[in-house]
């Protein structure tokens, strides 16, 4: 969630989770130098948790970067994963970069096809 959007959350909004889980906002709180939010949760289960604003999206992932929506995708599918693998920032770091890489990859491709021709 980009910080203008977190800016405007208010308790009782809903938010989601990296696994499209539905979570409620119960409290926030900002850093002092308001680069960064963090939103104190219940999901469904009662349970609580708290996250950065940068790991909560809002339903239809409005305003999410295409690389985002990938991960949100991979994430959500592949739920089991974390179960062994409890790093979900640094899983979120690879994803990204490995979505953009590819993006480039085939992009470098078709320039030296072009090329070619």
């Amino acid at each position: 969630m980009r910080i203008d959007v977190a800016n405007t959350m208010k308790i009782g909004d809903i938010v989601y989770n990296c696994f499209m889980d539905e979570l409620v906002i119960t409290s926030f709180s900002k850093d002092i130098s308001c680069k960064q939010i963090f939103f104190g949760t219940i999901d469904t289960r009662l349970h609580r948790a708290s996250y950065d604003s940068n790991d909560l999206y809002l339903k239809d992932l409005e305003d999410e970067s295409d690389d985002e929506k990938s991960w949100v995708e991979w994430a959500k599918n592949n739920r089991d994963f974390f179960d062994e693998f409890d790093h979900i920032e640094t899983m979120k770091e690879v994803y990204k970069t490995a979505f953009c890489n590819g993006f480039e990859h085939k992009r470098k491709i078709k320039f030296e096809e072009v090329m070619q021709k």
